[in-house]
């Protein structure tokens, strides 16, 4: 319950500094050194490429399944973007975050976060 509850504050975390656009601690969400994030298959090592926070956007994750298995974790959830445009709040994005995290320097970190979108539903009004 413990290790549960440091790695939804982990999300947490994350979720504010990609919204408020701070990529330095964003990056500190993962582990010190050989991290990776990938975003709809491309993959990015040098985390400073891969961010693409702020600007408006909020970032939202829900739905959370983890598996702790002593110093590592699992973690699956849904996330949710939306963007703020000219007054306006509308939902641009949902997608599933994939992430593996490793205890060490007594927390949780990030070893690697996968996200895929899901694909954007048409604008047609027959559809909605």
């Amino acid at each position: 319950a413990t290790g549960r509850g440091a790695i939804l504050d982990l999300c947490a975390r994350q979720n504010r500094a990609y919204s408020d656009g701070d990529r330095e601690r964003w990056i500190a969400t993962f582990r010190h050194a050989g991290a990776r994030y990938s975003r709809d298959g491309e993959v990015f090592e040098d985390l400073r490429a891969a961010f693409d926070g702020g600007d408006g956007q909020r970032l939202v994750s829900l739905d959370h399944e983890i598996k702790v298995d002593g110093v590592h974790a699992a973690h699956r959830c849904i996330a949710v973007l939306f963007a703020s445009m000219y007054g306006d709040t509308t939902l641009r994005a949902t997608g599933t975050f994939q992430d593996q995290l490793v205890y060490e320097r007594g927390g949780w970190y990030f070893t690697s976060r996968a996200l895929e979108w899901d694909s954007v539903p048409s604008r047609h009004p027959l559809v909605m």
